[in-house]
């Protein structure tokens, strides 16, 4: 069986924080927990973002996504951090089960696989159920499962609400993973030009800060 250093196991939760903990590339950043709808067919977007983890630990995280045919969208992440070299990179697929809704909810579902440098490769799934409301804003659950290692499958879980005020909306959400404690996260997001947004986020995550500032391009 492989062991792995407390370290190590540190290092590479760190950037699985940058990947919003692999519960997907992040669907509205600055939003870890993510939501059940995808691109329209032939668009697509690139987020990237700065995270100060626990501890003071940096990393930079790269995510493009596009939506080839529709109620599909194929995404990827790259987070490294800067200081170690140590890099975590993920591709999945997201997928639209039920029609998104203004006034209603829907369901989606991601299949994923993530790999850090220095370990194997790891599958993941997740569950994405969104209801909307003209006037509450829109609330987000996730519930899936990571395989931690070769012999251990951990679950990962979400909940989050946003909703616009005026050009701005803002987000609350709390997330996880077995075992571990859960982060509470606030943070803003709004467009500086059609197609680019700016954001930012700050949460708490077993008495430790966490803080990310961030783009979106959309095409």
């Amino acid at each position: 069986m492989i062991t792995i250093s407390q370290t190590h196991a540190r290092k590479v939760l760190f950037l699985w924080l940058g990947l919003g903990f692999v519960l997907s590339v992040q669907a509205g950043r600055p939003l870890t927990v993510d939501d059940a709808n995808v691109n329209d067919v032939g668009e697509g977007h690139v987020e990237g973002w700065w995270t100060r983890g626990p501890s003071g630990a940096r990393s930079w995280t790269i995510a493009p996504a596009y939506s080839p045919v529709q109620n599909v969208e194929l995404g990827a992440g790259l987070a490294r951090d800067p200081k170690t070299g140590l890099e975590t990179l993920n591709v999945q697929a997201k997928f639209r089960i039920t029609p998104s809704q203004e006034n209603g909810c829907n369901l989606g579902a991601v299949l994923g696989t993530v790999r850090t440098t220095g370990d194997t490769s790891k599958g993941y799934v997740n569950a994405l159920f969104t209801c909307n409301h003209g006037t509450l804003g829109s609330l987000h659950t996730n519930l899936g499962s990571l395989d931690f290692s070769n012999t251990q499958r951990i679950g990962t879980w979400g909940l989050a609400w946003e909703r616009a005020y005026g050009d701005l909306t803002a987000h609350v959400e709390v997330y996880g993973q077995q075992h571990d404690k859960p982060t509470w996260a606030t943070g803003l997001r709004t467009n500086i030009l059609p197609k680019l947004q700016l954001d930012g986020s700050v949460g708490r995550q077993a008495g430790q800060n966490l803080v990310t500032i961030g783009t979106k391009w959309m095409f």
